[in-house]
């Protein structure tokens, strides 16, 4: 009788068969003893399921891809003041609140905090915290809450003038005793908030604010021990916020102190003289041929770059005519805020003779308003784009 090969070779068959049943039932146990204690993460989804743990789901957010800054140290800012006592504080929840919005809606990096103080007169020598100014506590609780969201702060006094038609620009005195009874009271005042600046960790404070004829007159060693003083008590940035007005006047000997390591420049300058609405091209060239030429000079003149430490732009059809005063009698143009913004910041972001920008402002700045406007979606552009 011949046998085929199966009925041979039967047994050994079998035995083979239940060899190799063993060694799939091993790999899947040792499959599931692998995994039990891992997670799989898809990588498109931003939720975790778990293997074989009944515990809950956890939802992550979804990372924000990391933007590399061509420029990473430009100064991308808003100015956001605060007119009380209790400004930035932690009751001032309008301070909380517009934090989180301007980097939802702007992008920006570094947040400026204005403090208001006031003197009666342009010839007053005695400087004080009037009814807009904010306690040191409160401005330090501000500084806190930026720092805690990650922004870099800015730090600048202001001064008011109680009489109408006066500004900071005006302030002036006939003897030298008058001019240095103003600047130790001036110091008197913003010693403790200097003092404070340098207890929170903040990287940037000016020592003052568009004092056109001081600046230009004060004797230089009043301005060197001013800035002397500032220097005791504070470790970070030191600089001084001109007025455009004085963007081609000769510059102070003091300009120069070692000290100060840079200039802001208050931008409010006029590109036309007339009440009229440009579209943005024109305006990209009007800035480039008479802003940007101005800035570019001052700070080739210094050797340093320089910061465009304020500028803003009405919400209003005649936004580029005497972009300085906050209202105007022409219709609200939203879109010419827009486009002022968008031309500015071309022609700022690749200039290397810029090295930061503020954007007044925020919020309480009557037609300069920027929250929840489409000036604030132009400047997350730029803000958030690598050629920044």
């Amino acid at each position: 009788m011949r046998f085929s090969f199966f009925q041979r070779y039967r047994y050994l068959l079998l035995l083979v068969g239940i060899l190799l049943s063993v060694l799939a039932v091993g790999r899947v146990l040792l499959s599931v003893e692998g995994t039990s204690s891992q997670t799989q993460i898809s990588p498109t989804a931003t939720t975790i399921v778990s293997v074989s743990s009944p515990t809950p789901t956890l939802i992550l957010t979804p990372s924000v891809p990391a933007i590399h800054f061509k420029r990473p140290d430009f100064e991308a800012g808003i100015t956001f003041p605060q007119w009380s006592h209790d400004g930035y504080g932690q009751t001032d929840t309008r301070w909380q609140q517009g934090l989180h919005d301007i980097q939802t809606q702007t992008g920006a990096r570094w947040i400026e905090i204005p403090m208001l103080f006031s003197q009666d007169t342009p010839t007053s020598t005695h400087i004080t915290n009037g009814p807009s100014t904010p306690t040191v506590e409160s401005v330090v609780a501000g500084i806190r809450a930026a720092h805690a969201l990650g922004y870099h702060v800015f730090v600048v006094p202001l001064l008011a003038v109680n009489e109408p038609g006066e500004w900071a620009g005006t302030i002036h005195f006939s003897t030298y005793q008058q001019e240095e009874q103003w600047f130790d009271s001036f110091w008197q005042t913003f010693e403790p908030y200097a003092e404070a600046a340098e207890g929170t960790g903040v990287e940037q404070l000016a020592i003052g604010t568009e004092e056109v004829w001081l600046q230009e007159n004060a004797p230089a060693s009043l301005w060197n021990t001013l800035i002397a003083r500032v220097r005791s008590v504070f470790s970070g940035t030191i600089m001084y916020d001109m007025n455009w007005t004085t963007l081609e006047d000769p510059l102070p000997s003091w300009m120069s102190n070692q000290n100060l390591a840079t200039i802001g420049v208050s931008t409010y300058i006029p590109l036309i003289d007339v009440q009229a609405r440009l579209d943005r091209p024109a305006i990209f060239s009007l800035w480039r041929d008479i802003a940007k030429r101005q800035l570019d000079n001052l700070a080739i003149h210094l050797g340093k770059p320089i910061v465009i430490s304020e500028i803003g732009f009405r919400n209003s059809a005649d936004s580029l005519y005497h972009p300085w005063y906050p209202d105007s009698t022409t219709p609200p143009d939203p879109a010419e805020q827009a486009a002022a913004c968008d031309a500015a910041l071309a022609n700022v972001i690749p200039d290397p003779h810029i090295a930061g920008i503020f954007f007044w402002g925020w919020d309480d700045v009557r037609g300069f308003k920027l929250s929840g406007q489409p000036a604030a979606t132009v400047l997350h552009k730029w803000y958030t784009s690598p050629q920044a």
